[in-house]
């Protein structure tokens, strides 16, 4: 992994420039494979093992350099994306994935409780003459 780190490490030096606005820094990550390392080189990344995940963490960290975005996007949408989606898919989806231009979101609903909007349901009670809505 030190030759991961090394290698790393020079392509920082090279091309991190704080003057660079947020998405033309992410948009040279990913055109580098750097945005994700541990993903196929077909799919924005350089095919490293795992670990190269967290190297990128640690030394984007080290020079306050920011990474790609985090949460579900990344999360969970690219790692389903390049696990079961289609070619055109990955290829259509994985990199606005990365740049950030595309935001995901997941959304749960319990049924009968909370956030369950198609369950939605309301009812009146009449109150002298006026009805109160629940």
């Amino acid at each position: 992994m030190d030759d991961i780190r090394e290698e790393l490490r020079a392509w920082l030096e090279a091309n991190w420039d704080e003057e660079l606005s947020l998405r033309e820094w992410r948009e040279l990550l990913v055109s580098s494979g750097w945005a994700a390392p541990s993903w196929p080189t077909e799919y924005y990344g350089l095919g490293l093992p795992p670990e190269s995940d967290r190297i990128l963490a640690e030394e984007l960290g080290r020079i306050g350099a920011p990474g790609t975005p985090t949460g579900v996007s990344t999360s969970l949408a690219a790692p389903t994306l390049l696990q079961y989606g289609s070619d055109d898919l990955k290829k259509k989806l994985l990199r606005p994935i990365l740049t950030g231009e595309h935001t995901w979101c997941q959304m749960f609903s319990e049924p009968g409780n909370g956030s369950d909007l198609a369950g939605l349901a309301t009812h009146a009670v009449r109150a002298g003459d006026e009805w109160i809505v629940n």
